[in-house]
């Protein structure tokens, strides 16, 4: 038994359906998750922000546009003469979601504002429409599919945007997806999104759809994920950045989640800790081109040398919170991080001196809030447009001569933070955004030969 997660790439239209149908209808036992159709989410949102502020005519412009997009999916897959009811089912089921999305555009329209309740239904619309029209034409093209509503299987904390999901529920819930496969057909649900216990959509956060995946997989105790994409697994960095990179035939669960989180987008950093608990291998598998190997992510992978691959993440800031007192005062650290956790805004990385502590953040996240309260226990600098380059590999901590590779190879960029994890497969470092291609294309020759 297996979960196979089709990203928005993989279902962005007509054609990549049909490839998406000519590789699960070769498979038995086996749970499809999918994402929204490529540019449908970031439409959805922005049509909420449009609407949010004042401009509800192009808000509608949006809606109409993913209205389009799916009809035009059906209108190819099906020919509407020969699956009259069919065809009407799915069209109807686009016009209703795009008629909760349009209800929802005026009603922030007029109240000018957007809640994060408000914003997970709307975030949401993209899966739920994805998911029951692969299902429904999915027996056109050999596979016998049935929808799940993933409201009814991946339970949350109802914490709209970033909700934790509740794996003693899943794992109760799970028992509709085992009724369809024991009745060998094919579930197909849409990642991302969930619902709390009293019953609220609520979603996992962006690139959720892996997540999903991944909670699935556990409650399922399958034997394999496997995360179907537009490239041939994980490489050994970026090829928009690297063009020379190559991909990882296999790599470790610490590895592969050390960077996910540190900016390889091929997969979400949620994605492994399901999969550890029971120790599920998780394939990166290429949709366009299912006969390449793809990347096995498991524990124990083998590495030859230290350096595995690189990661990055652009647009970054580092916080500095300089104590009011000349030594650390009892709680400091407590004090910083606890206004962090508030906001529920996580660090990636983390230095401190006798007096301070400098932490890097994603600029995505509202700040504002969050040095105003930090400038109660503080004094605080905010460094931007800076860029974080992460090192992965193995045996960091006992490996000679790691740290002076890499930072003799870099010497004429000004590194403006350094951290080496308390694990032994991680070394990161922050740069100007304008050195991070420089940097990284001089690493990856360095460690890779190209």
């Amino acid at each position: 038994m297996k979960v196979m997660k089709f990203g928005g790439t993989s279902v962005a239209d007509a054609k990549a359906w049909k490839q998406v149908y000519s590789i699960i209808s070769k498979e038995k036992d086996v749970v499809i998750v999918v994402s929204a159709t490529t540019k449908t989410t970031n439409d959805l949102l922005s049509a909420s922000d449009l609407a949010k502020n004042g401009n509800l005519t192009e808000a509608m412009n949006v809606s109409e546009r993913i209205l389009k997009r799916h009809t035009q999916i059906v209108d190819e897959l099906m020919n509407k003469t020969d699956h009259p009811v069919l065809f009407e089912k799915c069209i109807a089921w686009i016009y209703e979601h795009v008629d909760l999305l349009n209800n929802y555009l005026l009603g922030i329209h007029t109240l000018r504002e957007l809640t994060p309740r408000s914003l997970d239904v709307i975030s949401s619309i993209g899966e739920r429409m994805s998911s029951y029209l692969i299902a429904q034409i999915g027996p056109l093209y050999g596979v016998q599919s049935v929808h799940i509503d993933s409201r009814d299987v991946i339970i949350t904390t109802p914490d709209f945007g970033k909700a934790l999901p509740i794996q003693k529920e899943i794992n109760k819930r799970i028992s509709v997806v085992k009724h369809h496969l024991e009745n060998e057909h094919t579930p197909i649900m849409g990642g991302f999104y969930g619902s709390s216990l009293q019953g609220e959509l609520t979603t996992l956060g962006r690139g959720g759809s892996d997540f999903t995946a991944s909670l699935v997989g556990l409650a399922l105790g399958v034997d394999d994920i496997e995360i179907w994409t537009d490239v041939s697994g994980m490489y050994t960095c970026d090829p928009r950045m690297v063009p020379t990179a190559t991909p990882i035939p296999e790599i470790s669960f610490y590895e592969a989640a050390e960077l996910a989180y540190f900016g390889a987008k091929v997969l979400h950093p949620a994605t492994i800790q399901p999969a550890v608990e029971k120790n599920i291998p998780v394939w990166i598998k290429n949709t366009f081109k299912p006969n390449d190997h793809g990347t096995k992510i498991f524990a124990g992978a083998p590495l030859d040398g230290v350096f595995r691959a690189l990661a990055f993440k652009k647009d970054i800031n580092i916080i500095t919170i300089n104590s009011t007192r000349m030594l650390l005062a009892y709680g400091f650290l407590a004090k910083v991080f606890s206004i962090f956790e508030k906001h529920k805004v996580s660090v990636d990385l983390v230095t401190t001196s006798e007096v301070s502590v400098s932490m890097s953040v994603d600029t995505k996240d509202n700040l504002d809030p969050i040095i105003e309260e930090l400038m109660q226990v503080g004094h605080v600098h905010v460094s931007i447009k800076l860029a974080l380059v992460s090192v992965v590999g193995q045996n960091f901590l006992n490996a000679t001569g790691v740290a002076a590779r890499i930072f003799n190879k870099i010497s004429n960029y000004p590194i403006k933070l350094i951290s080496q994890g308390s694990s032994d497969i991680n070394l990161s470092f922050v740069v100007d955004n304008d050195h991070l291609s420089y940097v990284v294309k001089d690493l990856h020759k360095e460690f890779f030969g190209v």
